[in-house]
């Protein structure tokens, strides 16, 4: 559900009148997430471990509000109280589809309907069909993750939507799971409007991702959701 935020009353007021008038007030950060046990669990398992970070990435996401934040085409603040996650899939003839996942809180139910949704979205050959939908809505109640499993990246830059403005959502890259230490370690980078996310916020998102990643999948069950045991 979408709710139109009063700008006077809103705590961040003050933040989004300083950067209203910047020709670009969004900004990316790349860092480096620990992957090790969600990356064993899933070759142990034959689990999806690209859907396993999706999900971690979508959960953290909507566990913290500052990422629900967006400007519609009037002009006007709006929060979500959830968003969804779409990601661009490669398909077997070279090109790719973008797929739409709504957010689930239990993890086998969110990876058994992006299996289904995948499956679903190949068969259109359209890739940017996802994409022209939510514009033609109008709702950005999404977040957007491209995979780059082949390529170790330091740093990342993004495309801009529209001359003065970065996007209307936050974007994400992931990147190809290296080892190191015997570990295993991945880069993930985040592109945010700093009218709405600050550095604190995007800590505490990743912190929250690299719990995630960390955690037994029995634990992301909706029992263990349930009794708090990812807080």
């Amino acid at each position: 559900m979408k709710h139109i935020v009063d700008l006077e009353s809103w705590e961040r007021r003050g933040n989004y009148t300083f950067f209203r008038d910047h020709l670009n007030a969004w900004y990316s950060v790349t860092t480096e997430l620990d992957c090790t046990e969600s990356y064993e669990q899933s070759k142990q398992t034959g689990r999806s471990f690209f859907l396993r970070y999706l999900y971690a990435a979508l959960r953290a996401a909507n566990e913290v509000p500052a990422f629900r934040y967006r400007m519609d085409a009037q002009g006007q603040i709006v929060w979500y109280d959830t968003v969804d996650i779409i990601t661009p899939i490669a398909l077997p003839s070279g090109n790719f589809c973008t797929v739409r996942i709504p957010y689930q809180v239990d993890f086998d139910e969110f990876a058994a309907r992006a299996e289904h949704l995948i499956q679903e979205n190949a068969r259109s050959g359209d890739p940017y069909g996802v994409e022209q939908s939510i514009f033609a809505s109008g709702e950005y109640d999404i977040v957007h993750l491209s995979a780059v499993p082949r390529l170790y990246f330091t740093a990342m830059t993004y495309t801009s939507y529209r001359i003065g403005q970065g996007c209307t959502h936050p974007l994400m890259t992931a990147g190809k799971a290296i080892s190191r230490a015997e570990r295993w370690v991945m880069p993930f980078s985040v592109y945010v409007n700093h009218a709405f996310v600050d550095g604190s916020h995007l800590s505490t998102f990743f912190e929250k991702m690299q719990s995630f990643l960390s955690s037994p999948l029995d634990r992301m069950s909706s029992s263990a959701n349930k009794e708090g045991a990812l807080g």
